[in-house]
C-alpha cells in the first residue's frame, strides 16, 4: 500500500481506498499489465511498419541492384568490332571496313617493335570483299616467297581450335597481310569465336596475336548493307 496526493484537495490517499477521505474524490486508476502489454505490443507493431519499405520500393531497389550488374558485366565485356568508311579524294571511290578491336602480340616483342599493334578485318567496295590484317609498324616477317613487288607468306591461324594452315600476301613495306583466300577466310571470321594467327618475324620469336570475334557477324553484315548502297 502507497500513499498518494489527491488531486482534487492535496491531501495524502491511500492507493487502495476508493475514495478520498476528505473530499470524497476517487483516486485515478492504476493501468493494469495486460494494459501496458497490449500498449507496448502496439507501439512495436507500428514501428515495424514505418520502419517496413514499399513494396513497389523494394522492386525498383531488386530492379536498380540488377541494373547495376548488369551495367557491371557490361563493363568486362570485349570490345566490339567497328564499322569504318574509307573515300578516295581523288577519285570519290568509297570503301567500308569492318574491323576487330586493336590488339598487341600475346607476348611483348623486343625493340623496335615492342609498341607494335595488329587488328583483324574484313573490307568492300561494293563489287568484292576481302580479308586482312592490318599493323601499326609494317611487319617484317621471314621463311617468305618473294614474288614481283610482295611477299607470300605461308603461316598457321587457330580459328577457335581448330588450327589452319594460310597464305597471306604482303606488299613490300606494306603493313598489311591480305589473306589468299578471302571467302574461306571471312566465312571463319563470321562463324567463330576468336583467331589466333601465328607469325615469323625477323628478330622475334613466332609472336602470335589473338583476335576476338566477338561482334564480327553483326559487324560485316552492317559493312555488307552499306556497300550494297555504293
Amino acid at each position: 500500500m502507497a500513499l498518494v496526493k489527491c488531486k482534487e484537495c492535496g491531501d495524502q490517499v491511500s492507493t487502495s481506498a476508493k475514495s478520498c477521505p476528505k473530499c470524497g474524490a476517487k483516486p485515478p486508476k492504476k493501468t493494469s499489465f495486460v494494459t501496458w502489454a497490449v500498449l507496448i505490443f502496439f507501439v512495436i507493431v507500428g514501428y515495424r511498419i514505418i520502419q517496413a519499405p514499399p513494396k513497389n520500393a523494394s522492386s525498383e531497389t531488386t530492379s536498380s541492384k540488377a541494373s547495376q550488374t548488369a551495367q557491371s558485366h557490361a563493363s568486362v565485356l570485349l570490345p566490339q568490332w567497328d564499322i569504318s568508311t574509307s573515300v578516295d579524294k581523288m577519285t570519290g571511290k568509297r570503301q567500308v571496313f569492318a574491323t576487330s578491336p586493336i590488339v598487341s602480340a600475346t607476348e611483348k616483342m623486343d625493340f623496335p617493335y615492342r609498341d607494335v599493334t595488329a587488328w583483324l578485318g574484313v573490307g568492300c567496295d561494293g563489287k568484292s570483299e576481302w580479308a586482312y590484317i592490318g599493323f601499326s609498324k609494317a611487319p617484317n616477317l621471314t621463311d617468305t616467297d618473294i614474288g614481283d613487288g610482295y611477299n607470300r607468306i605461308n603461316t598457321r591461324i587457330k580459328w577457335n581450335e581448330t588450327v589452319q594452315n594460310v597464305t597471306l600476301i604482303q606488299e613490300w613495306g606494306a603493313p598489311f597481310l591480305h589473306f589468299e583466300n578471302d571467302r574461306q577466310v571471312i566465312s571463319k571470321i563470321t562463324s567463330a569465336n576468336s583467331a589466333l594467327l601465328e607469325l615469323k618475324w625477323y628478330g622475334q620469336n613466332h609472336p602470335y596475336f589473338n583476335f576476338s570475334l566477338d561482334g564480327a557477324v553483326a559487324a560485316v553484315t552492317e559493312m555488307r548493307k552499306q556497300c550494297a548502297a555504293i
